[in-house]
């Protein structure tokens, strides 16, 4: 699930346009606008990042997606908390640069390699769970959401089956065993266990249609 540029007060708004230019190349965004899609290049979300964690105010996003569905329904606004430096918690939804975009899944884990402290995230729609992260790449904590102008706290991830549940458990208990021997190992196996997965979903779909549609036919028959 991936996010649009959040909605910023007049001050934030101008810091953020001034650490965007200054990365390098020009930047386009329209002022009269409150949000925008988030697809930028790593240094240009860097400096996004850590202009808003040095923020002490909440802001909103924009939601793209279905992962985190029904928690968090795609197109639904977000509620961030800015993060307070290494206080996260097994649970905690949080919103994270990701590559050229920004994330919002649940934390499942989190631990040290080496020196460094990672985390992984999964959406609660999936099994499969996400690619380590540096907890410096967190933004802050989804506090609430909105689909009608309503703000609701965000609640626990939906109940899941036993199937579910241990196929998730798997997963993430592989990519952080294999954390601790190199993080680049674990990016590497949750990239291609989730390429996998898609796959399957996608060959499940594409039967479920033949299915589908060779009983519509037997009914015509």
């Amino acid at each position: 699930m991936f996010l649009l540029l959040p909605v910023f007060c007049s001050q934030l708004r101008c810091s953020l346009l001034e650490a965007l230019i200054g990365c390098g190349s020009s930047v386009k965004l329209n002022p009269s606008r409150v949000a925008g899609q988030l697809v930028l290049g790593s240094q240009r979300l860097l400096a996004i990042s850590n202009l808003l964690r040095k923020g002490s105010r909440e802001f909103d996003f924009l939601l793209h997606g279905k992962s985190m569905a029904p928690t968090l329904p795609d197109s639904s606004w977000i509620r961030v908390l800015p993060a307070e430096k290494g206080r996260f918690t097994v649970g905690q939804v949080l919103t994270y640069a990701s590559k050229d975009r920004v994330m919002a899944h649940r934390l499942v884990r989190s631990m040290k390699s080496g020196s460094t402290e990672y985390l992984i995230t999964r959406g609660d729609a999936t099994v499969c769970c996400d690619w380590p992260v540096p907890a410096t790449s967190v933004l802050g904590t989804v506090i609430a959401f909105s689909t009608g102008g309503l703000w609701q706290p965000v609640g626990p991830p939906p109940e899941r089956g036993l199937v579910f549940r241990s196929m998730a458990f798997l997963i993430s208990n592989l990519v952080g065993n294999l954390l601790r021997v190199s993080p680049r190992i674990a990016v590497s196996t949750a990239k291609r266990i989730i390429r996998i997965h898609g796959m399957v979903e996608k060959a499940r779909g594409y039967l479920k249609r033949r299915v589908a549609l060779g009983s519509g036919r037997g009914v015509a028959l």
